[in-house]
């Protein structure tokens, strides 16, 4: 069950380069079931960026989905498909608005060049735009298919969406992607979690527990246990 995946999860995402303002980030969105996809949008994007990997970038894919976190957000249905604009615009506003507020009451403040950047990164992820955007764009998507193969599956078991469904927004989360060499680690990340898709109930773990994984950024980054290890 659970406590085998467990040990695959420690410090998977940890990185010697996460700031100051990231782990204060990182403690601010802690519970968040989409933390794990928000720290594996930061690994992508450094991986598909390289050397051009700027703060703005990383900070950003790290807190791009961050009003999910609060109540009182937009809401979507399946009916309008997973690429409804009036549902992705709301979304991607209500993230900049609460990043930026966030970093406004940091001590000290990011400058202005930063906040500006970051701002417009988290307002064009779900959308692309620059060479930059395109990448967090893509990195999101990497994110999705690579860590919410548990997700899916919890869509599914408590009927939120058929299986039909879900194959479109996996199909959608593809289709988005622009670099192509964000294409190409994409597509064997596609074909594993669709093969979880199409055989949900061989899923064996405990979907609630894996939820709370997902927030717990002092496990997923290895912090829980460098108190033990040094």
């Amino acid at each position: 069950m659970l406590s085998n995946h467990v040990p695959s999860l420690i410090g998977k995402y940890a990185d010697p380069t996460f700031t100051p303002l990231e782990f204060k980030a990182m403690e601010w969105l802690d519970g968040f079931y989409q933390l794990e996809h928000l720290l594996a949008t930061r690994q992508w994007a450094i991986k598909l960026a390289g050397s051009n990997a700027t703060d703005a970038l990383k900070f950003a894919a790290l807190v791009h989905d961050s009003e999910r976190f609060f109540p009182g957000g937009p809401t979507g249905t399946p009916q309008n498909g997973f690429d409804d604009p009036d549902y992705l615009i709301k979304h991607s506003i209500r993230s900049a608005e609460f990043v930026e507020e966030w970093l406004q009451t940091q001590n000290p403040e990011p400058d202005d060049v930063f906040k500006r950047r970051v701002r417009a990164l988290v307002l064009r992820h779900e959308f692309g735009g620059n060479t930059e955007e395109d990448i967090l764009q893509a990195a999101d998507s990497l994110a999705f298919l690579s860590t919410f193969d548990w997700l899916v599956v919890d869509w599914i078991r408590r009927g939120s969406y058929t299986n039909a469904g879900a194959r479109e927004k996996l199909d959608w989360t593809m289709t988005r992607i622009r670099p192509e060499s964000a294409l190409r680690l994409a597509l064997p990340l596609y074909t594993e979690i669709t093969a979880v898709l199409d055989n949900p109930g061989s899923f064996r773990m405990d979907l609630a527990e894996r939820r709370a994984l997902a927030g717990n950024w002092r496990l997923l980054t290895g912090e829980c246990c460098q108190a033990s290890l040094n």
